[in-house]
């Protein structure tokens, strides 16, 4: 075949993106013509395209050593270097390529956009303006120069942006952005607007079709995001987020094996990539295949190893192999970086009842050096003293935040740790007539272990995510937010019920005197952890207080509470043992 013939089926192969056979017959032509300075741009623009920005590089460079005088060549270049983050580099490109062409509009965009990311806004606002002084209406330039306003003045760029859809009514791009920003602003009624409109005019788009598969997640549409992320992949296969999305989703439906694969296929288009090598590990580590997990968290450590989600996560997988305090040391690590994520320092005060049990003294010292560092921080005041068997009194803002953070995994755990008291309560308690109040109801265990067509349930609850799971299980009547103490001592005589349940909840209060002098006169059934010990109560290790049996009794009598029985119950299990308490119904 001619070298004529060769070279426009590798430029039609191109144009219609299948670029793995345009590459191979641009190879095939650069046998015959090795220094061919088109051919090697082309080759360039081919590993682009697909992501391979190192390797356009060089092919670039090449090209430029072959034409020196030739300004596309260096702003090709300059594309794959701030790509690759060699921004500056780019720079020096752009200027050259300006140099040959001075009144090519397109440099200046391309200069805006770098110096945009340099966050050198009003220099690129001046190479965006030059453009339009080129071309008045060239909307690209348009769109971005509204975008140097996105960050300081969100609602002045997606006025500008409405302008320029306005002005340009077949602009694809102003629209694409107009429903970013949107959805950043999480207005996802006008975001789906702008998506819809751009997504019309060019239905091909993967960047539109990706945005339409984030507004359908925000739906919880699960088949129509993976429909749109498909068709983002299937336009354009090297869209990292398209199938990052993809994965995930197929991660959350326990679809392992074709997650696995398309992980694995975007480490191939992306090596790079934080974000895929955490979400691969988080799928690994929910198989727990906590090596390879280990691996994947690594890799992303390398890439970005400033990043907090993977030194907590690193510590999970460490705290589970029970070394204990080098997950510690990455807890802390993550909390250091972000003191905003209390999931963090519940993760710490987790590894420290861990690392009590195997050597108290260390434990003790780490978690003072905490309270020290972080005086603050209401997990470190919480577990120090729980460590240390200090009485620490009913703090409702750590039980809010602790079971906040807890809701999403609670009734898993529950189920790992054999949770069985709400079936108990319903055997002793039959079926209950009228109306039953639960305190500290959780996630509705109790309510929907309670619930019958004679009764009607009311939950209370400190953490508002909790109320959110008790609410999808349809038993309750109604659900409050609000501290147990202060709702029984407000509230309990307005209400009036027959039955008021505490399942595993005394333990998070301390002194229960208060409580249970509001519920005076009322039938009560609630549960207890228990100690031998001398004293009323006490903070164990893990940070729930325990009592003593006839502490619990002499309350009861001396609030007039009669017909007190007691029943031995089994809690839950800890470390595969029991955790035995008491189930008093008076």
């Amino acid at each position: 075949m001619s070298y004529d013939l060769l070279f426009q089926q590798a430029l039609a192969a191109h144009e219609q993106g299948h670029f793995d056979e345009a590459e191979q017959i641009y190879r095939q032509i650069l046998e015959t013509a090795p220094e061919n300075p088109d051919v090697l741009n082309l080759l360039g623009l081919v590993a682009q395209a697909k992501g391979v920005h190192n390797q356009a590089i060089e092919l670039f460079y090449k090209a430029i050593k072959q034409a020196p005088k030739h300004a596309p060549f260096y702003f090709n270049l300059a594309i794959s270097l701030a790509a690759s983050g060699h921004d500056v580099e780019a720079l020096d490109n752009l200027q050259k390529a300006c140099d040959i062409e001075p009144d090519e509009k397109e440099i200046y965009n391309q200069q805006g956009l770098v110096l945009q990311k340099l966050k050198r806004i009003t220099e690129a606002q001046q190479a965006f303006l030059k453009a339009l002084q080129l071309d008045e209406n060239y909307a690209e330039a348009k769109t971005n120069l509204a975008l140097t306003y996105a960050e300081s003045n969100p609602e002045k760029a997606i006025a500008f942006l409405q302008e320029i859809a306005n002005q340009f009514s077949e602009d694809v791009t102003c629209r694409y952005y107009l429903c970013t920003l949107f959805f950043d602003k999480q207005d996802y009624e006008n975001a789906q607007k702008y998506a819809m409109q751009a997504h019309n005019l060019n239905p091909s788009s993967d960047e539109v079709l990706f945005m339409l598969g984030l507004l359908a997640l925000q739906k919880q549409n699960i088949t129509d995001a993976k429909m749109y992320f498909q068709s983002a992949t299937e336009q354009n296969s090297y869209n990292i987020g398209a199938w990052l999305n993809l994965a995930n989703l197929e991660t959350n439906e326990k679809d392992f094996d074709n997650a696995e694969k398309i992980y694995k296929k975007l480490l191939d288009i992306a090596p790079q990539n934080f974000d895929v090598h955490l979400n691969y590990a988080n799928m690994l580590y929910q198989q727990h295949r906590l090596n390879e997990a280990l691996e994947e968290y690594r890799a992303a450590v390398i890439i970005n190893p400033e990043a907090a989600p993977v030194s907590n996560n690193i510590g999970v997988i460490l705290k589970d192999l029970q070394q204990y305090e080098d997950a510690l040391g990455l807890f802390f690590n993550a909390l250091a970086r972000d003191q905003t994520r209390e999931e963090y320092a519940i993760n710490i005060s987790e590894t420290l009842v861990l690392l009590y049990r195997q050597n108290k003294e260390i434990a003790v010292q780490v978690a003072e050096n905490w309270l020290k560092n972080m005086p603050d921080n209401l997990f470190a005041q919480h577990i120090c003293a729980s460590l240390k068997g200090e009485k620490l009194e009913n703090n409702q803002i750590f039980a809010e935040k602790l079971f906040d953070n807890f809701a999403d995994n609670y009734e898993l755990v529950l189920e790992k740790i054999n949770y069985s008291l709400p079936r108990r309560i319903r055997d002793l308690a039959g079926n209950v007539k009228g109306t039953v109040v639960d305190l500290g109801c959780g996630s509705g265990l109790i309510g929907q272990a309670l619930k019958t067509p004679e009764n009607q349930i009311i939950g209370v609850d400190i953490s508002r995510n909790m109320l959110h799971l008790a609410a999808q299980k349809g038993v309750y009547k109604q659900l409050i937010k609000g501290d147990i103490t202060a709702f029984c001592q407000k509230k309990i005589a307005e209400i009036n019920p027959d039955l008021i349940v505490a399942a595993d909840v005394f333990g998070y209060i301390g002194n229960l005197a208060p409580v249970l002098s509001a519920l005076r006169g009322r039938k009560i059934c609630f549960s207890v952890e228990v100690f031998d010990e001398n004293g009323d109560y006490k903070l164990n290790e893990a940070g729930r207080y325990l009592y003593n049996e006839a502490y619990i009794t002499n309350l009861l009598q001396q609030n007039g509470f009669t017909q007190i029985n007691k029943y031995d119950v089994v809690l839950r299990q800890e470390d595969g043992k029991d955790v035995n308490g008491l189930l008093f119904f008076a």
